[in-house]
């Protein structure tokens, strides 16, 4: 029997705390601390910044799903034809598979396990963590029952623990000045999480779950991911938020603590031993259900690209595997890999995001296709800058446009050019006729 309308409230509580939990990997324990001490008196604009991307993104990402009643790999064919439609989404799939899994895998070894097991090698640590995220993700249709219902209500609280101690007992306070550029440094740590690309990925594996629970029609899962995506949202923006003043705050009494070294001292100065103990299980929650929902969605989408000639299970083994090899490589070297190709997509993502939300999408989808080509020309110039090439031609262009110096100079040239196209397009159709 098909249901009607919206899920019971007990199941959206389950699929939203899944979802969070899935999208609260190490990325979101590290960057907002980072961001907030580094921000200092500015440290709530910086956590604007980082909700624009980090959870408006995952909400709008999700709503364009529901609008479309496609993953991204529907989308994108339809704009780029089958080939390069499937090319284009196979890149953030295997940016998750090779950088995000080995990511949040040796982050778990050396931010979770060693301060607490200095003895314990690097392999057993791999070891233990993907044989769990395949036993999460290795049977689909009990995946999100497994996240939600067992590994997120345990995170959630003892993330709930750490902020209450770093609000109500801070270390420190937020240093001043502020920086001028907050906003900016937010959204362009909020790009180091991959949440929306990621969501973007994630709305075609929730179509298929709600598919499993007998969702059926457009307009059902239209509500179903919305209200999914509001809540996961809401969760993501609360933490962050939360995270960057804790940085802001107590994270000021470590003013030259690295990356991932930050948390792990704001966690021991506000808990001492405990707070150790608390920060590894919030680290070793995130990232394991955010692991196995990686490791399920490639085997969704690989499988959906490939009309089923890929097997979910036989996916699901081989991102196993890949996760523990890379893992190996260690965190510091796997996060200087990923960000340019983050940055390389992000502008095209946002661009398919937003305009997926119009139901009509057809009738605009030309013009989308040169935004999203428009788009990735933009972000080769922030690629090269990561390489060191900061002088090149696109970035000294595209920081002079307005809306630059905020990082988002690329945002109304693409605008402007699809809106032309459109325009053209039309005037074109009305004289054929």
């Amino acid at each position: 029997m098909i249901k009607k309308g919206l899920l019971p409230v007990s199941v959206l509580i389950v699929i939203s705390g899944a979802m969070f939990s899935s999208h609260f990997g190490v990325g979101d324990l590290i960057f907002p601390p980072i961001l907030g001490r580094d921000a200092g008196t500015s440290w709530f604009i910086a956590a604007i910044g980082y909700m624009i991307i980090n959870s408006v993104g995952v909400w709008l990402a999700y709503l364009a799903c529901a609008h479309q009643n496609q993953s991204l790999t529907g989308i994108a064919t339809k704009l780029l034809g089958k080939y390069f439609g499937k090319i284009y989404t196979a890149i953030p799939i295997l940016i998750t598979v090779f950088f995000i899994l080995p990511r949040i895998s040796s982050a778990t070894h050396e931010m979770a396990v060693l301060p607490l097991l200095s003895g314990v090698p690097l392999w057993i640590t791999l070891a233990v963590f993907f044989l769990l995220s395949f036993y999460i993700a290795s049977t689909r249709a009990t995946v999100i029952d497994k996240i939600g219902k067992v590994l997120a209500p345990v995170l959630i609280i003892f993330v709930l623990i750490l902020a209450f101690r770093g609000i109500t007992s801070p270390l420190s306070v937020p240093q001043s000045p502020g920086t001028p550029t907050a906003l900016k440094d937010g959204m362009l740590n909020a790009y180091n999480t991959m949440n929306a690309i990621a969501a973007l990925l994630f709305g075609g594996w929730l179509l298929h779950e709600l598919k499993i629970r007998n969702i059926e029609t457009r307009e059902d899962k239209d509500k179903n991911l919305n209200a999914i995506g509001i809540s996961t949202a809401i969760l993501l923006g609360i933490t962050s938020t939360v995270l960057v003043y804790l940085g802001a705050s107590s994270g000021a009494s470590f003013p030259d603590a690295s990356i991932g070294v930050l948390s792990t001292n704001i966690a021991s100065g506000l808990l001492g031993q405990i707070g150790l103990f608390s920060f590894a299980v919030i680290l070793t929650l995130s990232c394991l259900t955010t692991s196995a929902a990686i490791i399920s969605m490639a085997g969704d989408m690989f499988s959906e690209m490939t009309n089923g000639k890929l097997n979910y299970r036989v996916i699901v083994i081989i991102a196993t595997v890949i996760g523990f090899a890379l893992g190996l490589v260690g965190l510091s070297r796997i996060v200087k890999y990923t960000v340019p190709w983050l940055v390389l997509l992000y502008p095209s993502i946002i661009v398919i995001i937003l305009s997926s939300l119009y139901y009509n999408f057809d009738k605009i989808k030309r013009a989308v296709t040169v935004g999203v080509v428009v788009a990735i020309f933009f972000g080769l110039g922030d690629m090269l800058s990561f390489y060191g090439l900061t002088s090149n031609f696109i970035t000294t262009f595209t920081s002079s446009l307005p809306l630059g110096s905020q990082g988002l100079g690329w945002f109304l040239p693409t605008l402007v050019v699809m809106i032309v196209v459109q325009v053209v397009i039309q005037l074109s159709a009305k004289k054929e006729n």
